[in-house]
């Protein structure tokens, strides 16, 4: 069988377990026709040039059955949930999900893995372990851990948030932190919560410290995140949305001015700063079609602009109310114009 991009990054989350591939992954899956060719692709291969098949040839059998690889290449199993252990003595937690790897010091790689666990910690018999200072919300299941890969193949791993809920994706940031996404809106009291989620947090991976007290970066938004890239020139933040009730979004967050990026600034800014946009959708006709309210927004029109809760301006309300008013209790004129239409299709109808 062939091995597309998505097969290969699927099978890898399949395993809830964190793997090393010896040689270059980046090479492996992105290189022209490097991904391995089918069987019959394998045959014409040989007969014309004597080696098998494009790129680095077929899948071989996995005897640990997790990822089937071309000849010559190999990979380890570094954390695996349920069976490796934290630097605690815990249990490494389940569902592995978003990752990314940044240069550590002395020669070490250091992996970041989202634990996309939703709801109740109950529900999970793998969830992430509440270490203390590092704990959002006691009831959530989810968040981050470190693993550190040293040069010689030690693996160390801890916690780098816990009490999120349904980390998903996120993103690296130019400044090598990682922003970890919550797939998950759920209010306080909602399966448990002790506070309120949708929100992305800032993992540092390098500095426990800084990872300590967990604040929501809430400027960014509430609502189902997805992933979120920052501008490294001009440092505005793109963020998606996981939502199908009705539609997810792009927004694009503008830091305030004399923000200056870097470790650790974004937890300093305020709930409120800088500006949360999301972008007008036109028809091929070029008409305007009004944005669906995300899941941050009620059916009352309560929206978060600018990172705070408004309501409506006082004249858009009292507009709303007029036209519901004429449509559940409509006056005199509007019923004459009914009883007209009736005796004008009478007429019509026992015309000679």
């Amino acid at each position: 069988m062939s091995l597309t991009r998505r097969d290969f990054a699927r099978q890898s989350a399949l395993t809830s377990a964190g793997v090393v591939l010896a040689g270059s992954v980046g090479a492996l899956a992105t290189a022209p026709n490097a991904l391995a060719s089918t069987e019959s692709e394998a045959g014409e291969s040989d007969d014309r040039h004597g080696h098998h098949g494009v790129g680095y040839g077929p899948l071989l059998p996995d005897p640990m059955g997790l990822l089937a690889l071309p000849a010559g290449f190999s990979y380890r199993v570094i954390t695996y949930s349920g069976k490796t252990k934290l630097d605690s003595g815990e249990i490494t937690p389940s569902n592995h999900d978003g990752t990314a790897a940044f240069a550590g010091p002395r020669g070490t790689t250091l992996l970041v893995n989202n634990h996309e666990l939703k709801g109740p910690r109950a529900n999970w018999e793998h969830p992430v372990p509440l270490t203390e200072g590092l704990v959002y919300d006691p009831a959530a299941s989810g968040g981050c851990t470190v693993v550190e890969v040293r040069p010689d193949g030690h693996v160390a791993e801890w916690v780098g948030i816990a009490g999120t809920s349904t980390n998903c994706a996120g993103g690296s940031t130019p400044w090598g932190t990682w922003l970890t996404c919550e797939e998950n809106s759920d209010r306080v009291g909602v399966n448990g919560m002790t506070k309120d989620h949708g929100y992305v947090f800032e993992v540092d991976p390098c500095d426990k410290r800084a990872n300590l007290n967990p604040k929501p970066l809430k400027f960014f938004g509430r609502y189902n995140h997805e992933a979120v890239v920052i501008d490294p020139k001009r440092g505005d933040a793109y963020l998606t949305e996981d939502a199908a009730s009705p539609n997810g979004l792009l927004y694009r967050w503008t830091p305030p001015q004399q923000c200056h990026h870097g470790h650790g600034n974004l937890r300093t800014l305020s709930d409120t700063a800088g500006v949360l946009q999301a972008p007008k959708c036109y028809d091929s006709g070029g008409k305007f079609r009004r944005r669906p309210l995300p899941r941050h927004e009620d059916r009352h029109g309560v929206r978060r602009r600018l990172g705070r809760r408004t309501r409506p301006r006082r004249q858009d309300r009292r507009r709303a109310q007029a036209v519901r008013r004429r449509r559940d209790h409509p006056g005199p004129q509007a019923r004459r114009h009914v009883v007209g239409r009736r005796r004008h299709l009478h007429r019509l109808l026992v015309r000679p």
